[in-house]
């Protein structure tokens, strides 16, 4: 009782003062773990049962050790709770958390092994179809939905499979044989209107207009909400939110927005990140002082993803005060561990170190719990771009030291870093690690570092090889180039500054830019009938650009009570 109403120290205490225990309530207490998120206390407790007080697990201890292990993808305890079946002949009766295990640890072909030549139930082929989507086999499991002769079993079983289905059409770009799934689903839900529920509608719904915004087709999604008119629920509007955002129609997504009769923190925090994403901060910052404010009755509080797209928005706008107000608000706001929730410690890192401030960025960044590369990536940018190479280094080798996987953002950091600081050697040994130790394929961002750290230092001559080498290879962004030419200002080279420009003029590629660079290049070296040659060129095709203005924003989230 106590474990399922969420109070497990309770329900410990109690199993721990009993005088005689039996399997029933060994069972008991590690299922409570488990069903509380507490899956390693709830292994702990089955290996105690079976190898310290000698209890043989039955049928049941096995499945909820297997659910444990499936949620926290412990495959190597999972192999081993697989033997002790075998051995013991539960296999069979335990084949459903076996696959389930399997699939959530990402071994897809051990769960079709122990599936060869058995007999399936409903409930297995709805762990398949499942199974495959969660591990992205998305032709998989539209392949195996195709073959399956009673889907409607499937179904009846649990309705949401329809969404793992449409997510795998979706997926593959398949519109066919979604709008097949959909006049399955439309036929389903009208012959068992009895049995369905709200929640069912609600995602089901939400799924289908995810799928079709997904596949492109606005109005198809659009002809899905409003035939949801009756049965409409807040998701369905987030949903159309999210789609009109996904395909670019931001006005469309607030005039929707606008119109929800009631919205909920995800409705709020969709629209914020939509801005966001096309970089428009200021109007993302707004609607989070407005929701705030309550100015029309539907606000929301934050949480976690609302405040990190709300700092992201002043990462863009370099906005230290209002991110400061943000912060404030976010501790008052949110649970110790929301605030040092990974997603939200990384924005924060993130808005202080592009404002400027490392010292709270370090400070954040120390205090976070479980961080992944995104955390050590922003925490090495901001040391980087802001002049601190050496440090930046150093928390680059602490993340090696920690076995954080590196990806190919991070080497962009570090290279970018050493560029900064002249540390050409450093940089070329990292570059090869890329390369060679990882694997990884250099991308243009790669080769702008190595072409400006090379620049930078006066190896020019090695720049330009370089840059011929890679040019063939499909290598020939803008930035590129832009590196090389910016370092042949920077060092005075003349000829070979006014060969990579004409590269780029020919390429049409940063062609304002590239006039007053080159136009700069002959002017350090004193020759005015080129650059006065250079400017009347640049008159003549018209791309004269005006100074860009600037503008300020001010916020405020309100007094920030709990």
């Amino acid at each position: 009782m106590y474990a399922r109403c969420g109070v497990i120290e309770c329900s410990r205490r109690l199993f721990d003062e009993m005088p005689q225990r039996n399997l029933i309530s060994w069972n008991a207490m590690i299922m409570g773990y488990v069903h509380n998120g507490m899956e390693i206390h709830g292994l702990e407790l089955f290996y105690r049962m079976k190898c310290l007080e000698f209890y043989l697990p039955d049928e049941f201890s096995v499945a909820t050790a297997l659910a444990a292990c499936a949620w926290i993808n412990d495959l190597k305890l999972g192999l081993q709770v697989h033997g002790y079946l075998i051995v013991t002949g539960y296999e069979s009766v335990c084949l459903n958390a076996v696959c389930n295990m399997y699939f959530r640890c990402g071994k897809v072909c051990f769960a079709e092994r122990v599936l060869k030549g058995r007999e399936e139930s409903a409930i297995l082929k709805l762990i398949m179809i499942k199974g495959y989507v969660f591990n992205g086999r998305y032709r998989d499991a539209v392949g195996y939905i195709a073959r399956e002769n009673n889907v409607t079993d499937i179904i009846k079983v649990d309705y949401s499979v329809i969404v793992s289905v449409l997510t795998a059409c979706t997926n593959i770009s398949l519109l066919g044989v979604e709008k097949q799934v959909h006049g399955l689903l439309i036929t389903l839900l009208n012959f068992h209107q009895d049995s369905r529920s709200e929640e069912d509608v609600a995602i089901i719904g939400s799924a289908l207009i995810d799928m079709y915004c997904k596949c492109t087709s606005v109005i198809e999604a659009q002809r899905v909400f409003d035939n949801l008119l009756a049965a409409r629920h807040v998701s369905h509007w987030n949903s159309m939110i999210t789609g009109y955002i996904y395909n670019g129609l931001l006005e469309d997504a607030s005039a929707c927005f606008q119109e929800m009769p009631e919205r909920n923190v995800v409705s709020w925090t969709t629209m914020i990140s939509g801005y966001v994403h096309y970089r428009l901060p200021r109007e993302g910052l707004n609607l989070l002082a407005k929701m705030y404010r309550n100015e029309d009755g539907l606000t929301a509080q934050g949480n976690c993803f609302t405040f990190a797209t709300g700092l992201e928005a002043c990462s863009l706008l370099t906005a230290l005060e209002i991110g400061k107000q943000i912060h404030a608000k976010l501790i008052r706001t949110l649970m110790n561990a929301d605030i040092n929730n990974v997603v939200v410690g990384t924005a924060l890192v993130d808005m202080y170190s592009k404002s400027g401030n490392l010292n709270y960025a370090q400070s954040v960044f120390n205090r976070m719990v479980g961080k992944n590369v995104v955390s050590w990536t922003s925490m090495i940018t901001g040391y980087a771009v802001h002049g601190f190479g050496s440090r930046a280094l150093e928390v680059f080798q602490e993340m090696m030291e920690m076995g954080i996987k590196l990806n190919e953002v991070t080497f962009v950091s570090i290279l970018a870093a050493c560029s900064h600081c002249g540390l050409v050697e450093e940089g070329m040994q990292y570059f090869k690690l890329m390369r060679e130790k990882y694997r990884m394929v250099p991308g243009d961002d790669h080769y702008t570092c190595v072409i400006d750290l090379l620049g930078r230092a006066g190896r020019l001559v090695e720049a330009w090889n370089l840059l011929e080498e890679i040019k063939g290879n499909g290598y020939s962004g803008e930035a590129i180039w832009g590196a090389l030419l910016g370092a042949c200002r920077l060092h005075g080279n003349v000829e070979m500054g006014s060969r990579v420009a004409e590269k780029m003029l020919e390429k049409k590629q940063q062609v304002s830019e590239t006039y007053i660079i080159l136009s700069n290049v002959y002017a350090a070296a004193g020759l005015w009938t080129e650059v006065y040659r250079v400017r009347e060129r640049w008159r003549r095709e018209g791309d004269v650009v005006e100074d860009p203005g600037l503008s300020r924003i001010c916020i405020h989230l309100g007094s920030g009570t709990a």
